[in-house]
């Protein structure tokens, strides 16, 4: 576990992760969170040990260029497929690229390596390339030109994990707008009862999505990483079958193998957005009880073995 440290920075009372860039307040409310995280990654482990007693003939899989850290989503679903982890990608059944960066030159397939690999064509999740690649795929924009948009914009960093966003008032100055590193959207309203904001986290595996992560938090913290609550939903319950067919070719045209799709929808015209891609995905989320991380992990394990046997 000390290895994990080195994955983050403190300073000037915040958490950084060195990956991504994102910042985090050093408090209650994230020392509530890491506690939160460790019954389910104990659990895990214990099904782990369990694993390795076991008989089944065993799959291989490799990272590149980068070891996953046990609070992505990915190990906890590759422990549960009994995949057992391999540096050497030509002995590797399955090899996955798995950088926790936005935006990065095409990585190489590894030399002298025949399997099946994930997730290789999605280098670029950068907010201006997911708002490009969604209005090509739903036919209707996500972007605004801040010089003349009239009306509440989200104004974010293009980093992928950075919850740095904020909401400005439409037309913005050009002295508003001169940081390279910002996008400029719409400002969705999937606002609930006047207190919460509605997040859809989708899962999703091989272009299917079998489950939804629906999460809230107030009103006043909709940018926040934290929630306040998060339930399991039927993918039908939520999106239509016209909807989750777009979202599986947008995935495939993002390159998306395995990962998350945060979509929201707007209740003023009852659209759905996907404002982020994560190729690198968190989960299950903190918020859920351990029971339920638990059959959300059984459900999409059985995706991803689909997914590897395909």
């Amino acid at each position: 576990m000390l290895l994990w440290l080195k994955d983050f920075e403190i300073k000037d009372k915040k958490i950084r992760v060195k990956a991504t860039g994102a910042e985090l307040d050093l408090g209650l409310e994230i020392t509530r969170e890491v506690l939160s995280w460790f019954p389910f990654y104990f659990y895990e482990k214990a099904r782990k040990l369990g694993a390795l007693f076991s008989k089944n003939p065993h799959l291989t899989i490799a990272y590149s260029p980068v070891q996953p850290r046990p609070w992505y989503l990915l190990p906890v679903l590759a422990y549960r497929a009994r995949l057992k982890n391999t540096k050497d990608y030509t002995k590797a059944d399955i090899v996955v690229y798995f950088e926790d960066e936005t935006k990065v030159s095409p990585p190489q397939i590894p030399a002298g390596f025949t399997g099946k690999t994930l997730n290789f064509d999605c280098y670029d999740i950068s907010k201006s390339r997911v708002a490009q690649v969604f209005e090509q795929v739903f036919g209707y924009g996500l972007a605004v030109d801040p010089l003349l948009y009239k009306g509440p914009i989200a104004v974010k960093s293009e980093r992928n994990g950075a919850h740095d966003g904020y909401v400005a008032q439409g037309p913005l100055s050009p002295k508003q707008i001169q940081h390279p590193d910002l996008v400029f959207q719409r400002l969705i309203d999937n606002s609930v009862d006047n207190k919460w904001v509605e997040d859809l986290r989708c899962p999703i595996i091989g272009g299917e999505i079998a489950l939804i992560f629906v999460k809230r938090r107030p009103l006043a913290s909709r940018f926040a990483n934290a929630n306040s609550s998060v339930t399991l939903r039927e993918p039908s319950d939520l999106l239509s079958k016209a909807e989750r067919g777009k979202l599986k070719t947008f995935a495939a045209v993002m390159g998306l193998d395995q990962g998350g799709l945060d979509v929201l929808r707007d209740k003023k015209n009852g659209k759905i957005y996907v404002v982020d891609v994560n190729k690198t995905d968190m989960g299950p989320p903190l918020a859920l009880s351990i029971a339920d991380k638990s059959k959300a992990v059984a459900i999409l394990t059985k995706q991803f073995i689909k997914l590897i046997h395909d």
